[in-house]
C-alpha cells in the first residue's frame, strides 16, 4: 500500500514538473513574441521613416527635375547633356527649336544623329578630347537652320561628372552669335571705309599722297629682293592755275577729276598705283617696269589725257588740256632711295616743261 502510495506520489511530481515545463515554454515563447513584436514596431517605425524620408526624396528630385527644366528651357542658348557612349540624356527647348525637333524625338538618339558636325567620330571629338583630359573645348561653328538659313555659334563643352566625380559625360552649350557677326562684319565694313577715306584722295577717287608714300616704300623694299626695277611718273596739268582763274575752281575739279580718270583708266596691272601727289600734280608708281615700258605708259597717258579735248582758252601750247611727264627708273638697292627715285622723276618732269611741255622726258636713277 505504501508501496502504491509512493508510486502514486511519483506520479503526480512528474505531471506536476511537465506543467511548470510547459509553463516554462510558454512563458519563454511569450517573452520571444514580445521581443519580436517590439523588433516588429522599430522595424516597422523605421520602415514608415524611410519610406516618408524616400518619398520627400522622391519629391525633391521632382522639384529639383522640374525647377531644372525651367532653367534649361528658359536659357536662351542651346545645351545639351551627352553620355559618354554618346546618347544624348536631356535636351533644352531652343536647341529643339533650331533643329525644328521635339524632345522625346532627340532624347535617347546618338549626339552625331542629332547635331551631326565635320568633327564627329575624328580625333577633333569634343568628347574624345575631354575623355583625354582637356577641362573645356571652344570654337565657333555654324549650322543651317531647318530654314537653310546658316546660323553662327559660340560651341562649348565641359565634362559632366557624377557625386563620386566619375566622368559621365558631356555638357554642351550652343550661343547663336549672329549679332555679334553681324556687328563684326558692320565694323570691318566700316574700317574698310575709313582705310579707304585714309588712302583715297577725295577729289580725283585716286589714291592720296599718304597712300603713294607707302606704296612706293613697300614695292621699294619687295624690289630690293627681286632684284627688279621700279619706275616713277610725274605728270603734271599743264598752266593749270591759268585755267582754274579763268574758268572757275568748279571746272578746275571737274578737270583734276576728268585728267584722274584718264590716267586711272589705262593703268591696268594690279601692283600699280595712280596718285594725286598735290594740287594738279599726279603720280604713277611702276613696279617692275623698265624704262622703255615706263616711257611707252606716260606717252598712252600723255595722249589719253589730250584726247579728253577739255577747252583750255588761255593754254599757249594746245586749245585744249594737255600734261607734262617725268619718267625715272631705278633698281633698288640700299644704297639708293625712294627719296633719289623722286628726285629724278621731279627733275625730268623740269625738263618735260622746259622742253615746250606736252611731252615726256626720262630721267635714268644709276645704282
Amino acid at each position: 500500500m505504501n508501496r502504491e502510495m509512493v508510486s502514486t506520489a511519483g506520479n503526480s511530481n512528474k505531471k506536476l514538473a511537465e506543467v511548470y515545463a510547459i509553463i516554462e515554454d510558454y512563458q519563454r515563447v511569450l517573452d520571444e513574441l514580445r521581443c519580436l513584436k517590439c523588433e516588429y514596431e522599430q522595424n516597422k517605425r523605421e520602415l514608415e521613416r524611410e519610406i516618408e524620408r524616400s518619398n520627400t526624396m522622391a519629391v525633391e528630385a521632382e522639384i529639383f527635375n522640374f525647377e531644372l527644366n525651367q532653367i534649361l528651357n528658359t536659357s536662351l542658348d542651346g545645351l545639351m547633356l551627352i553620355d559618354r557612349d554618346f546618347t544624348v540624356r536631356r535636351i533644352n527647348k531652343a536647341l529643339c527649336t533650331f533643329l525644328h525637333e521635339k524632345e522625346e524625338a532627340v532624347t535617347g538618339k546618338k549626339c552625331f544623329e542629332v547635331f551631326p558636325s565635320s568633327w564627329c567620330r575624328t580625333d577633333q571629338c569634343s568628347m574624345k578630347k575631354i575623355i583625354e583630359g582637356e577641362e573645356r573645348v571652344e570654337c565657333d561653328i555654324t549650322k543651317k537652320r531647318s530654314d537653310g538659313i546658316e546660323i553662327p555659334f559660340i560651341y562649348n563643352a565641359m565634362p559632366f561628372r557624377g557625386l563620386d566625380g566619375e566622368f559621365m559625360g558631356i555638357v554642351t552649350t550652343f550661343k547663336n552669335i549672329t549679332e555679334r557677326k553681324q556687328a563684326e562684319t558692320a565694323l570691318r565694313k566700316a574700317n574698310e571705309i575709313l582705310e579707304r577715306l585714309a588712302t583715297v584722295d577725295g577729289l580725283t577717287q585716286v589714291a592720296n599722297r599718304r597712300c603713294f608714300d607707302q606704296t612706293i616704300t613697300r614695292e621699294w623694299n619687295r624690289l630690293i629682293r627681286n632684284g627688279q626695277p621700279l619706275s616713277l611718273i610725274l605728270c603734271d596739268v599743264d598752266f593749270f592755275k591759268s585755267y582754274n582763274d579763268t574758268c572757275g575752281h568748279l571746272a578746275g575739279d571737274d578737270c583734276l577729276r576728268a585728267v584722274a580718270g584718264a590716267i586711272d583708266a589705262r593703268i591696268r596691272r594690279g601692283g600699280d598705283c595712280v596718285a594725286r601727289y598735290g594740287g594738279e600734280e599726279f603720280a604713277v608708281i611702276l613696279p617692275g617696269t623698265f624704262s622703255e615700258g615706263a616711257v611707252h605708259v606716260a606717252e598712252l597717258l600723255r595722249r589719253a589725257v589730250e584726247k579728253l579735248a577739255i577747252e583750255h582758252p588761255c593754254s599757249p601750247v594746245r586749245s585744249v588740256v594737255t600734261i607734262s611727264l617725268g619718267v625715272a627708273t631705278a633698281f633698288p638697292a640700299n644704297e639708293v632711295t625712294p627719296e633719289i627715285l623722286i628726285q629724278n622723276a621731279d627733275k625730268a618732269l623740269y625738263e618735260a616743261k622746259a622742253s615746250g611741255r606736252n611731252c615726256v622726258t626720262f630721267r635714268a636713277v644709276l645704282d
